[in-house]
């Protein structure tokens, strides 16, 4: 008789095939099946670093810095991936928030305009980019989806913060993460609003490589992402704030700030 175990994880699903065998058989002690997954999740481990080693040889030069921080980040993922056994969410410690938590507006003091000006020069707005829309019918990013009036929903963001801009005399900067999927697409769309009063800036999240389900090591062979994009993914929006800082606009935007 076979059984088969899906596990589900950051959209891997990993089935594990147990054979029950006739006849009598020692069932395993908690001890014996601890080490067990202990010895099995450390070799897994192992492999995983060495492939991701020679996948680092096959990075051009000038990249390697970047796929070594970002096969770092993907190798401590994996390592959760490894230890988890269930959520690790305790749902039944949630907790409401108490009444006087949440205030009103009316109850709020008025903001100067010299206070309101020196809170926006310490703002950066960010959109996450790096999905496609495809389910909605779109070739592109999602945010070239047109919501009102034929405007997108990168249109209005725009027009927003322009409006923030102009209105209070500032330069409140927006900051969109691609994904390999829209890079490219998303640096010839905002070329359209060069004459706005707004600054756009762009940085890629971090490119993963997928796992086979039954070796669990990576299926690209090298880093040649655009020969072989299905062997590789956009991690999401969990990845921002490494993305952000290996970008070089956290450091950008501190030293802008006056404090």
């Amino acid at each position: 008789m076979v059984e088969e175990t899906n596990v589900g994880y950051s959209g891997i699903n990993i089935s594990t095939n147990v054979v029950k065998p006739k006849g009598h058989s020692r069932v395993p002690s908690s001890t014996d099946l601890k080490e067990f997954k202990e010895v099995t999740q450390r070799d897994s481990l192992v492999q995983l670093e060495k492939e991701m080693t020679a996948l680092l040889t096959t990075t051009a030069d000038d990249k390697k810095d970047l796929a070594k921080s970002q096969f770092t980040a993907f190798s401590r993922l994996f390592q959760r991936f490894l230890e988890e056994s269930g959520p690790s969410v305790d749902w039944d410690k949630i907790e409401k928030l108490p009444t006087d938590a949440i205030r009103d507006y009316d109850t709020l003091s008025k903001p100067s305009p010299d206070d309101i000006h020196s809170k926006l020069e310490k703002l950066v707005v960010v959109k996450l980019n790096g999905g496609l829309g495809t389910s909605m019918g779109c070739r592109g990013p999602k945010s070239v989806i047109q919501v009102r009036n034929d405007l997108t929903f990168l249109d209005l963001t725009v027009q927003q913060i322009e409006h923030l801009n102009k209105k209070y005399n500032v330069n409140v900067p927006l900051v969109l993460m691609n994904s390999f999927n829209t890079d490219k697409d998303t640096e010839q769309i905002i070329r359209k609003y060069k004459g706005l009063q707004v600054e756009i800036y762009t940085f890629n999240q971090s490119c993963f490589p997928r796992v086979s389900k039954e070796s669990l090591l990576p299926i690209a062979h090298d880093c040649d992402i655009e020969g072989n994009i299905e062997a590789w993914y956009p991690p999401g929006h969990g990845d921002f704030y490494d993305s952000f800082k290996n970008s070089g606009l956290l450091q950008k935007f501190i030293d802008s700030v006056s404090f």
